[in-house]
């Protein structure tokens, strides 16, 4: 498996680029939502609770879920500064 992964993304860098994206952002909203429900509430009742209508699965609440978001970010980070190092070594032309 991670032969084939090897050797897919160095063939076409923009996967890669746009799955650092998703990453990124996918961490980076799920951080700010978590900032954004923790707003002006001094209890630590759970968020489905206070919410019962609005889906929150997605939403950390704990040190696992923020660990999580923030690795999603840091290796969104690397995988596009990967890829447009590949499509820059392969001299791809920019998009």
């Amino acid at each position: 498996m991670f032969e084939t992964m090897t050797q897919w993304f160095p063939g076409t860098p923009r996967r890669l680029v746009q799955a650092g994206f998703f990453m990124f952002f996918g961490g980076g909203a799920a951080m700010f939502l978590a900032m954004l429900a923790r707003l002006g509430r001094g209890d630590v009742a759970a968020l489905a609770l206070r919410y019962p209508d609005l889906p929150t699965w997605f939403i950390p609440e704990g040190p696992a879920g923020y660990t999580t978001a923030s690795m999603m970010v840091c290796w969104g980070v690397w995988a596009m500064g990967s890829g447009l190092r590949l499509a820059r070594e392969a001299g791809a032309p920019r998009r």
